[in-house]
């Protein structure tokens, strides 16, 4: 009795019956229907050895009897292209032309034909996987923003041209829609339905009708090709000048893709001058005598001499390249990417350049200026994913070649890298820098703190940068004492105003007893733009003693700069006591006054004092590592070349004495604001007697002229004696 089902919950055995053979029918109807549909793309066929996937269609922007499909491989997923034709719908003829397109294309090899990976024909049609393609005239094969002419494409193109005729092959379709392109945007060379030997051109213009790609609207091959005269690649020929009008014109016009007709009668308005003549000869072809017409122009000094097809074709042969080539390349290199399309540039030079850098010897040192040059072209996340893993690395090197371009390059990049790879991974690997047996090294590494200092932690600032500071005024190289004291009055509006306080007083302190004249100067100049840091009573009891004493410094210079900040300092303390007057005695609203301005102005009379003022190129080591590595883009910093009157070369003078050691300090907060002022030169062939050059803008506080201590050689060498 428990058992027993309720009235209503009872189904009659008939009625079940029924309803699972409904259940069958209906199923049977949807695998019938799935199936119909593979059938029609023959999806359904594909043996399950196959190692691709057959995924969406691609719209292509013409009629033709071959689908291109996006596709991956089953084994790590990379992407690839799938071209389906479907027997069904197909004559004999264009079956036999879709046969011969797959055996063509995976018997031939080359750089500049499309790689076949796998074809499988069934009873369907018959499937071809390439390389990841997309065809020359869809609208994704350019980028949009591109307005130069893709002359490396064409190159490419015909390169791949050339090498079937010299294999006694006629392509019969060669022209724009012949052309496929890789992501990268490098141009290949596919639709071989009508490539053979010994072909006649009577029977391929026949066949192009039938068997080629449907444009409508564009230009026909003329008939004068089938005349005894024309030669039987003339039909490729009219086809190369087809696809030279194509890019030149459509560049030209900005408009890409199959809306850009190409009129044949004026095409060559909008060729370069040099082709014009080639491109005659393309349209209608005479007899060769055994010429190759495509081989003849590659050879064209149009081409040996383009930007980009030097670039592509120099690194594509790397590897076999003498090292005197690829220094006399890699040196010329970075001025050379000026003139390459941008495309190329972040596309496919930049990749190439990654692959060198990992070669052994001197190419990470050689390609690494052409890389940061166009790595900062790329957005954000495309530097982060591609060069910035590069950055961090070989910061790391112990090539002193490699850190000094980086260090030299990092004002350019600094924005393009994020906050935790410079606090761990770039910067610790720097500060090995300031204790370089190498001039140049330390000088740079010195320099490289206006980049850093923004970015770092304020705990590592406190307790690392403002040390290594210090310790650097007892650097045995004069220009890199000067430049220490330079860079910390640049990087105080970054430190907390105990700090910055403490800091400058201590760097200046020492930069005053300096026996390198430029150094003193330096303070003097620091000071001024600095004194915001400093309450009046400090400038008055500490500061203005130094400043006194170089009123009769032996060098004219820095006498003539002491006057100067003197009368500056006077004027701000001035209106500084003026003010606390007025507020002790209650006198009305004092107005802050503008001393900060005042101060500036007088700073830009005496000149910026905050480009950088030496170099140590006068050393030995320096030389031989500049020397080693080639001309490299240093940072907008002009290096001193001679020593004041009575001075004699810092690797020969005694090292000063080391500064005191900071006291302990208390960080306050912000940082402090900047002084105002021009740019320091100080011309003549002598620092010591050369007076102060007139000021320059007075809003241009930290200026970029540089110190240019006369018209002789390095103070280093005997061209300075």
């Amino acid at each position: 009795a428990g058992s027993a089902r309720a009235p209503h919950d009872r189904t009659p055995p008939a009625a079940l019956l029924l309803l699972k053979q409904q259940c069958c029918v209906r199923a049977d109807a949807g695998a019938a229907m799935f199936k119909s549909i593979l059938s029609k793309v023959g999806f359904g066929e594909l043996p399950s050895s196959f190692g691709f996937t057959v995924g969406d269609k691609v719209d292509l922007p013409f009629s033709w009897h071959w689908d291109l499909h996006k596709g991956q491989k089953k084994s790590d997923g990379s992407a690839v292209s799938v071209f389906v034709c479907g027997k069904k719908d197909l004559d004999m003829q264009q079956v036999a032309a879709a046969k011969n397109a797959v055996q063509m294309a995976k018997s031939l090899r080359h750089t500049r034909i499309v790689r076949a990976l796998d074809s499988i024909e069934v009873e369907s049609g018959f499937y071809l996987v390439t390389e990841q393609v997309v065809p020359l005239l869809s609208e994704s094969a350019t980028d949009p923003d591109d307005r130069d002419a893709a002359v490396w494409g064409l190159y490419e193109a015909l390169e791949g041209l050339s090498f079937l005729h010299q294999s006694g092959f006629t392509h019969g379709l060669f022209g724009p829609a012949a052309i496929l392109v890789t992501p990268r945007g490098d141009y290949r060379l596919g639709v071989f339905d009508l490539c053979r030997k010994d072909a006649d051109a009577s029977a391929l213009l026949a066949q192009r009708r039938r068997c080629g790609i449907n444009l409508m609207g564009w230009s026909e091959p003329p008939a004068y090709l089938q005349d005894s005269g024309s030669p039987t690649i003339g039909v490729d020929l009219w086809g190369a000048a087809l696809l030279a009008a194509y890019i030149f014109g459509s560049a030209k016009a900005a408009r890409r893709g199959v809306d850009f007709r190409v009129d044949m009668q004026r095409a060559a308005q909008d060729l370069p001058t040099e082709l014009r003549k080639p491109f005659a000869e393309f349209v209608k072809p005479g007899p060769l005598r055994g010429r190759s017409p495509v081989a003849e122009i590659l050879q064209h000094p149009y081409f040996e001499q383009n930007a980009s097809v030097r670039i592509m074709s120099f690194l594509g042969n790397l590897h076999i390249k003498s090292q005197d080539e690829k220094d006399s390349f890699f040196e010329t290199l970075p001025r050379l990417i000026d003139t390459a399309p941008q495309s190329l540039q972040t596309k496919q030079v930049l990749p190439e350049l990654l692959e060198a850098q990992k070669f052994p010897g001197q190419e990470a040192a050689q390609v690494l200026p052409a890389i940061l040059k166009i790595g900062i072209r790329l957005k954000d996340d495309e530097f982060k994913a591609s060069v910035a893993p590069l950055v961090a690395q070989l910061f790391a090197s112990a090539d002193r070649a490699i850190r000094f371009r980086l260090l030299t390059s990092l004002g350019e990049m600094i924005d393009l890298l994020d906050d935790g790879m410079i606090n761990d991974k770039i910067f610790p690997e720097c500060v090995n820098g300031f204790t370089d047996s190498s001039g140049p090294i330390r000088e740079a590494t010195v320099k490289s703190l206006i980049f850093f200092v923004p970015r770092l932690k304020p705990k590592t600032v406190e307790s690392r940068v403002v040390k290594l500071l210090v310790k650097v005024m007892s650097d045995a190289e004069a220009s890199i004492r000067t430049n220490a004291v330079i860079c910390c009055g640049r990087i105080s509006s970054h430190l907390p105003t105990g700090v910055a306080n403490q800091t400058l007083a201590t760097m200046l302190a020492a930069g005053f007893k300096d026996p390198f004249a430029p150094c003193r100067n330096a303070s003097l100049q620091t000071l001024l733009a600095t004194c915001s840091v400093f309450s009046v009573d400090e400038l008055a009891t500490k500061m203005l003693p130094f400043v006194c004493v170089r009123l009769v410094d032996p060098d004219v210079g820095v006498c003539d700069s002491a006057f100067q900040v003197l009368s500056a300092l006077q004027e701000h303390i001035k209106q500084q006591v003026d003010e606390r007057r007025a507020q002790m005695g209650h006198e009305g609203e004092a107005g802050k006054p503008a001393a900060d301005a005042a101060v500036g102005g007088q700073a830009g009379g005496a000149g910026g004092w905050g480009s950088w003022a030496l170099s140590t190129v006068g050393s030995v080591v320096g030389n031989k590592i500049i020397g080693s590595m080639g001309p490299a883009k240093s940072s907008s910093d002009t290096l001193a070349n001679s020593p004041p009157d009575g001075a004699t070369p810092a690797s020969g003078s005694p090292s000063p004495p080391p500064p005191p050691a900071i006291p302990a300090v208390q960080a306050n907060g912000g940082g402090a604001g900047r002084g105002s002022g021009g740019a320091m030169k100080l011309g003549g062939s002598s620092a010591g007697s050369a007076p102060l050059a007139p000021a320059a803008a007075p809003n241009n506080a930290w200026g970029d002229d540089d110190l240019d201590f006369g018209d002789a050689g390095g103070w280093g060498d005997d061209g300075g004696e």
